[in-house]
């Protein structure tokens, strides 16, 4: 009896230590080979100290520049203002140098360029199951096709890791992701937030992602290896020693 409640607790604790394990999944992009850690409903993206870090539990995203030692952190909303109110400075600076009867016109055009202001056109996104699969990084995957408006847009390959749903809820991944694109241009990509693709996110994990938008396909993201493992809080958090500025000095 007491080796039997031995292992139920033993069991119970290596349930829970599983539960609890992150993931270090490694990819190759045109920018070069990058890294994605993810536990607990975090995820740390980028190359060496730079990139991004999310969190999901309390919706903020953060900045990371490894050149200056410096963060920004916050929610989507403060940093669409904080983007917008520095993009606008640098506008009214390059501004100056132009004849001011021609400024208004120069304005409106560079605002129209940057998008804002301007609704995403709506779309057509349809999400086809090709049947066929490849194995990626050791993991079986499934290839998924998104049609907008009739025509290919991407492929995508996705794969189940056991208990990667249990540390990274990739619908609520994508709900923040979009909402950082919020008011900073970003025409044409309406379709990524449809309710298809937002189904097909939440499958799983995506190990290979082909975009076709001008013409020809174009590998963005490959799974090269994948590791579970525990990771230390520290991994979604600023380095020590960083400064946390506003948006206007990440942008020098």
């Amino acid at each position: 009896m007491k080796l039997r409640i031995g292992m139920a607790a033993l069991m119970i604790l290596l349930s829970v230590s599983v539960a609890r394990a992150g993931w270090v999944i490694h990819q190759e992009t045109p920018g070069g080979p990058g890294t994605m850690y993810v536990q607990n409903n975090q995820m740390r993206a980028g190359m060496g100290l730079g990139g991004m870090i999310y969190n999901l539990n309390n919706e903020t995203v953060t900045m990371l520049n490894p050149d200056h030692q410096v963060y920004w952190s916050g929610n989507p909303q403060q940093l669409n203002q904080q983007m917008t109110q520095a993009l606008d400075a640098r506008m009214e600076q390059a501004l100056k140098q132009a004849p001011p009867e021609q400024r208004d016109q120069m304005r409106a055009m560079m605002k129209q360029r940057m998008g804002r202001g301007m609704a995403p056109p709506a779309a057509d996104v349809k999400v086809k199951d090709t049947g066929e699969t490849s194995k990626i990084a050791g993991y079986e995957s499934n290839k998924y096709q998104v049609y907008v408006d009739g025509k290919l847009r991407q492929e995508m390959w996705v794969a189940q890791l056991p208990g990667f749903k249990r540390e990274m809820d990739m619908g609520k991944m994508m709900k923040l992701a979009h909402a950082l694109r919020t008011g900073t241009g970003g025409q044409g990509l309406g379709w990524r937030r449809a309710q298809a693709v937002q189904e097909l996110m939440s499958r799983g994990m995506p190990m290979k992602i082909v975009d076709y938008n001008r013409g020809g396909p174009m590998t963005v993201m490959t799974v090269t290896k994948v590791e579970k493992k525990s990771l230390p809080a520290s991994t979604f958090q600023p380095p020590t020693g960083w400064k946390k500025v506003d948006f206007r000095q990440m942008m020098r």
